[in-house]
């Protein structure tokens, strides 16, 4: 079960609405959510709605309660779909097709494109997770590496006792707890956009509908051939930007194929071995060179880094020191011949010349 603050109302620094009014609460839903209609079924309680609401790019998260019996009848989710995890009292929610009862142990899944009616019962209080449409087919593209055609057609439910769905639970339940918390790492853009991509994905995870079976399969194993002219193609465009998407369609393979690839044959991840390529090529190029012939930013460049901040920090950590100590200390260990650091793929040694950084 979600855990609400301590004084009971999650996101409570993201107040939008406290209302009595039918229509100023419909509306306002409509815009954080989908069009929708809305009638109280208790007609001797005032509605008494309070509704809290924070985006993150392409996800809004919300808290939402109407105090009486409510019914809200959705014509069609149109552009997003949405994830209604009742901490309160429970709905009865359909698609037409069936009906099923949304609480606490299982969360109600809304598509765009299908009508949906749903039943609150008395101090029936939600979060609601709303994803764009957009935002939740780009990433389910972005995981099999390939189109996705038509709404996902998840299923009515959500089971939230199964494990998947249980830590995708847990990571909307720290999403509530990291904003109401005061100076949260997620007011930072960097970390919440980690946060969106996570509960999207975790959504996607968590929720069973028609790409879940190819979502979870195992990657297919490439042969090492594959991951040979990946790596030829890495060390002939060492210096300019390349994604592992570019990798995986450049030789003809998923995403998720070239990284399992890496991983069975070499250890490690194609932007890894890219990362590692480089920073062996700067390093031999600073050893060999003078303070008098080239610069760190030079150096920097020419091996494909263009954040030299990002250089220096993964230069220090692989080698010990700063890059421009390096290159001021060339001339002493100039004589020193470089060690071949190689591993075999399909019998053939791939060399990544890294001279031996000393004591």
């Amino acid at each position: 079960m979600l855990r609400t603050t301590l004084d009971g109302e999650p996101l409570r620094h993201f107040s939008v609405l406290r209302s009595h009014d039918v229509d100023e609460v419909r509306e306002l839903g409509e815009r954080l959510f989908a069009p929708h209609r809305l009638e109280p079924l208790g007609y001797d309680e005032p509605m008494d709605a309070r509704l809290n609401a924070v985006h993150i790019r392409d996800v809004t998260i919300g808290y939402v309660r109407y105090g009486p019996p409510v019914r809200i009848t959705v014509p069609d989710m149109v552009d997003s779909y949405q994830f209604n995890i009742p901490i309160a009292g429970c709905m009865e929610i359909s698609d037409r097709n069936r009906t099923i009862t949304s609480g606490t142990s299982r969360s109600a899944v809304l598509v765009p494109g299908k009508w949906y009616s749903g039943r609150w019962t008395p101090g029936c209080t939600q979060i609601a997770v709303n994803i764009t449409r957009a935002g939740l087919e780009t990433e389910l593209e972005r995981q099999l590496d390939r189109p996705v055609r038509g709404p996902v057609r998840f299923d009515l439910g959500m089971d939230l006792g199964e494990p998947l769905s249980q830590s995708w639970l847990a990571t909307v339940h720290l999403a509530v707890a990291e904003l109401d918390r005061p100076r949260s790492v997620l007011m930072h853009p960097r970390a919440a956009s980690h946060l969106e991509q996570l509960l999207i994905l975790g959504a996607l995870l968590g929720a069973h509908h028609n790409y879940s079976a190819e979502l979870v399969e195992p990657a297919p194993q490439p042969g090492p051939r594959t991951v040979t002219r990946a790596i030829e193609l890495i060390e002939a465009h060492v210096d300019q930007p390349l994604t592992v998407a570019e990798l995986a369609h450049a030789v003809g393979v998923s995403v998720r194929c070239l990284q399992e690839g890496f991983r069975s044959h070499l250890g490690t991840s194609p932007m890894a071995y890219l990362r590692d390529f480089r920073l062996a090529g700067a390093h031999r190029a600073l050893v060999e060179s003078s303070t008098d012939s080239t610069t760190v930013t030079a150096v920097a460049y020419l091996w494909g880094f263009t954040h030299l901040g990002r250089f220096s920090a993964a230069y220090r950590s692989k080698y010990g020191v700063a890059p421009s100590r390096t290159l001021r200390s060339a001339p002493a260990r100039a004589a020193r011949q470089p060690r071949s650091c190689a591993k075999p793929v399909n019998g053939r040694a791939h060399r990544i010349v890294e001279p031996h950084p000393g004591p």
